[in-house]
């Protein structure tokens, strides 16, 4: 067994497929001010959010309930 001494705190998320940092949070996710969990993604003027099996697109601003730990937050464009 080989192993990779890339792996190391701080780069990428941390599992051994070593994406960088870039590849792995954007500077348009969406997250919740409390616990950082991802909302939505930023597609253009609207936002784009996921929660299985339901699918939106919203229109800004937008407000949601972090389906983590409750808290409400608030996304203005940009």
């Amino acid at each position: 067994m080989t192993f990779n001494n890339k792996i190391g705190k701080g780069y990428g998320c941390g599992q051994s497929h070593l994406h960088p940092p870039a590849a792995v949070a954007s500077d348009r996710d969406w997250r919740c001010d409390n616990c950082g969990k991802l909302l939505g993604k930023e597609k253009g003027a609207q936002i784009h959010i996921l929660r299985k099996p339901i699918e939106f697109f919203a229109s800004f601003p937008v407000t949601a309930k972090c389906p983590g730990c409750g808290r409400l937050n608030t996304k203005e464009r940009g």
